[in-house]
């Protein structure tokens, strides 16, 4: 199954109000379940300086990644 992780990521700054400005992106992971695709999300971020939090994790609507290094016989 494929997740849609959403991240945030913390901008630096702050706004008028004085919050952090946030920047979110999202990822697909391929996991057999949302406490794994939590797991794999937090290792991939571990390597980044910046400081993230993971959002979301939702079941993402994708039956396949078509993709050469996952499925050659396709190219």
């Amino acid at each position: 199954m494929y997740y849609q992780v959403t991240v945030a990521f913390d901008m630096g700054s702050v706004d008028n109000q004085g919050n952090p400005k946030v920047k979110k992106f999202k990822y697909i992971i391929e996991s057999e379940s949302v406490f794994e695709a939590h797991q794999r999300m937090s290792k991939y971020l571990s390597d980044d300086a910046r400081d993230s939090e993971v959002v979301s994790v939702i079941k993402a609507p994708i039956e396949e990644v078509i993709h050469p290094g996952i499925t050659p016989q396709y190219y």
